[in-house]
């Protein structure tokens, strides 16, 4: 209400003040926009909280407990009003925006009526390949709407070399599990599925699906196999972009958030090397080279 009464100024010098530096952005967190969990304390009090119950928890705020702001999603009603209300938001982004092209980071556990929402304001969602499912079957590329963003990872994610890494270094631990059913579920989406005795074979992107098995990924090398197929892959879907996190794009292996903790790291990441020490390495030369001959085949230059 206290934004609505000034016209919505503070995101409106918030988005020409983007425009001044980029010709495209993101809104991160998009589904705030339609409605927020909030909560009754403060998050620097959260190791006081969450050991408690719900009645102590109750009467350690004064009867508030946590909820949705400004409705829940509970009745059609409330949906209707929460889609209502991001839409006067979001409609507020995309005219202080002009031309600039908006996306939204629509990841996570997400209202039904979002992603439709943001497809009729003509803003982007996202596409996680490895999280794009019908009936526990990797989605094709081919088939991702238009008016779509594909990245195999954001800034809360573990970059890829660091799931690989993670895959064979531990690979009895249960983190070491889930990177390899991660990078099995990428493999997939590249077209390199094993066959019923678990070789590695490679077939075209987007005929992985139900036809192929997950691979043996110790049969294939991160950079001679893995690497240039999920590159073609994902530079091949049909999304208006396609994109990687520095980190992938040089197969680094730090990232840059873990989500919800207060690590000394979160943020503080910088390149390891300067641009000139990069545009040096014969590595990275050919690393390059690779990429740009990937973006000339599918048609991304």
């Amino acid at each position: 209400s206290a934004m609505r009464a000034n016209n919505f100024q503070w995101w409106r010098e918030r988005v020409r003040g983007v425009r001044r530096v980029f010709h495209l952005f993101r809104v991160d967190h998009v589904q705030g926009f339609y409605r927020t969990y909030a909560f009754p304390w403060r998050p620097r009090l959260n190791k006081e909280f969450l050991p408690l119950n719900e009645h102590q928890m109750l009467e350690r705020t004064g009867g508030r407990a946590p909820h949705f702001v400004p409705h829940d999603d509970n009745t059609p009603e409330n949906r209707e009003a929460n889609k209502r209300e991001g839409e006067e938001y979001l409609r507020v982004v995309l005219e202080e925006a002009g031309g600039m092209r908006v996306s939204g980071e629509d990841l996570g556990v997400v209202p039904e009526y979002v992603r439709p929402s943001l497809r009729s304001l003509g803003i982007a969602g996202f596409k996680i390949p490895h999280w794009e499912t019908r009936d526990g079957v990797i989605i094709p590329g081919e088939m991702y709407e238009r008016l779509s963003v594909a990245t195999y990872a954001t800034h809360d994610h573990s970059p890829i070399r660091a799931l690989w890494n993670e895959a064979f270094a531990n690979a009895a631990s249960n983190t070491g599990a889930q990177a390899r059913a991660t990078l099995e579920k990428i493999a997939l989406f590249a077209g390199l599925g094993g066959n019923s005795q678990g070789a590695a074979v490679s077939s075209p992107p987007f005929q992985s699906g139900a036809d192929l098995e997950p691979p043996l990924l110790g049969q294939l090398d991160f950079e001679k196999d893995f690497y240039p197929a999920i590159m073609e892959a994902l530079f091949k879907c049909n999304s208006w972009i396609a994109i990687v996190m520095i980190t992938d794009l040089l197969a680094c292996k730090y990232r840059f958030n873990v989500p919800g903790t207060k690590a000394t790291l979160n943020w503080t990441r910088r390149m390891q090397r300067s641009v000139a020490e990069l545009k040096s390495s014969r590595k990275e030369q050919k690393r390059m080279q690779l990429i740009h001959q990937l973006l000339e085949k599918t048609g991304r230059v």
